[in-house]
């Protein structure tokens, strides 16, 4: 059984021309109804007065050779009457008993006029489709009936005609009136494209009220409930930034007296006998407040959303410096060669965040650097976008965990150090933050490059 697609709603644009064209289309097919019928009822008026004057003909004929029962018209007389072109004419003159007096002998009977108005009727004769004027007239006591038939070709060219002529200026008409109603209710959206647009240039964490000005009433009060929306959830990440603070200050401080009584100890020869002990509380205290500073940096990027307005200018190449200047003692003590290689660049944002995001990648080059390897720090711009990058000359990230490398607490299986997983997801919520993007080109030492490129100066 196949699966059954759900069908998807009309938009706002589909429904507001519907419901525009729908009436709009009915009014404009029952007019030209209407003015076609009454168009084709003139003409066929027109018709039976031609029709009309060739009963009157025959009956001056008639009239002027009474009292003789005997009706003799002309060759000539009688195909000036028969020219109809490209209508057949056929007639006869009967006396009050049914006797043919003139013409075709085979036309259909009519009824008898009771007075002397010209009677009409449609009828078929010879396989055509004929109009019937049927006349009486009177004179010397005598009555007489003239009938005669049309067949219908000019009338059907000439309703040809009228209807062409309806619908031809109706459909321009209809077509004029679509493209000014789809062009008026583009123009009468244009407001809430602006809206969406706003809406969807936005992150995740982008908070700031919807400007209404210019917006039409009807979504005002939607917009309205929205911003009400926005201003809740804001009040919720204040709060919530207020707690990561508090917290990570409830957190630091017993931390901090935890790692000061350790080296208290460690001075009062408390572990003189098992100094393996203290390196393990030592490595693990390091470890909790490490993790404790990435978290807090991490929940921060996360609720930094709604503040990109505070963006300031930041020089690249000072960040760098001040950023690998905090890892110099690092490297020594695992004799890895960390240099730099800085171009002027500059760019807008948050400085502790992209120091922070700078400090995450020297971390980890220097953590999966083998001992006497080379990391490099670098900035510069290409192409007229500025860059951050860390290259280092550890093992790299095998292809198939690329993509994962940008999870929370995602650790390569088999990875060396004591790392916690939250660096490039760090990195990465930064950088969208910034509107850059996080790549990883070749590396020239031959194991990681990481580089964070932002968007161009405009």
């Amino acid at each position: 059984m196949r699966p059954t697609t759900e069908r998807q709603p009309l938009s706002l644009r589909q429904r507001l021309i519907l419901a525009l064209m729908t009436p709009l289309v009915i009014i404009l097919a029952a007019s030209s109804i209407f003015d076609f019928q009454l168009a084709k009822r003139t003409a066929n008026r027109a018709h039976d007065q031609a029709l009309a004057d060739n009963v009157y003909d025959l009956a001056a004929h008639l009239k002027r050779q009474l009292p003789s029962r005997d009706l003799d018209l002309t060759e000539e007389a009688e195909a000036m009457l028969r020219s109809n072109a490209p209508d057949m004419l056929y007639f006869s003159v009967t006396d009050a008993f049914g006797k043919v007096l003139a013409g075709d002998a085979d036309l259909p009977s009519q009824p008898f006029p009771k007075n002397d108005q010209i009677e009409f009727a449609d009828g078929q004769y010879r396989g055509h489709v004929v109009r019937i004027a049927s006349h009486r007239i009177s004179g010397y006591g005598q009555d007489f009936q003239i009938v005669v038939l049309e067949t219908t070709e000019k009338r059907q060219q000439a309703s040809v005609r009228i209807l062409t002529a309806m619908i031809v200026p109706n459909l321009a008409v209809v077509l004029a009136t679509l493209l000014a109603v789809i062009f008026g209710v583009r123009q009468g959206l244009l407001p809430l494209h602006a809206v969406e647009r706003d809406i969807a240039g936005r992150s995740a964490n982008d908070l700031h009220e919807i400007d209404m000005a210019g917006t039409p009433a009807e979504v005002r009060p939607m917009l309205g409930r929205l911003n009400e929306l926005f201003s809740l959830v804001r009040e919720s990440v204040e709060i919530q930034q207020r707690f990561i603070a508090d917290a990570a200050h409830q957190l630091r401080t017993p931390l901090a007296g935890l790692q000061t009584q350790l080296d208290l100890a460690s001075a009062e020869g408390a572990f003189k006998e098992s100094p393996e002990r203290y390196r393990a509380l030592d490595e693990a205290s390091t470890r909790l407040g490490h993790l404790l500073s990435q978290l807090l940096t991490y929940a921060q990027a996360e609720t930094s959303g709604s503040q990109i307005e505070r963006f300031e200018a930041v020089d690249l190449g000072m960040l760098v410096e001040d950023s690998a200047s905090l890892f110099l003692d690092a490297a020594l003590a695992r004799s890895i060669d960390l240099g730099f290689d800085i171009s002027p660049a500059r760019t807008r944002g948050f400085p502790w965040m992209l120091r922070e995001a700078l400090s995450n990648l020297i971390d980890n080059a220097l953590r999966y650097s083998p001992e006497g390897g080379t990391v490099t720090v670098h900035c510069g711009a290409e192409q007229g976008q500025a860059y951050l990058g860390v290259e280092d000359s550890g093992s790299g990230i095998p292809e198939e965990h690329v993509r994962h490398v940008f999870e929370r607490f995602y650790r390569i299986p088999g990875s060396p150090g004591h790392g916690c997983g939250l660096g490039l997801a760090i990195v990465q919520e930064i950088a969208e933050l910034h509107g850059a993007r996080v790549t990883f080109p070749p590396s020239l030492l031959g194991g990681l490059h990481v580089r964070i490129v932002f968007p161009s100066a405009s």
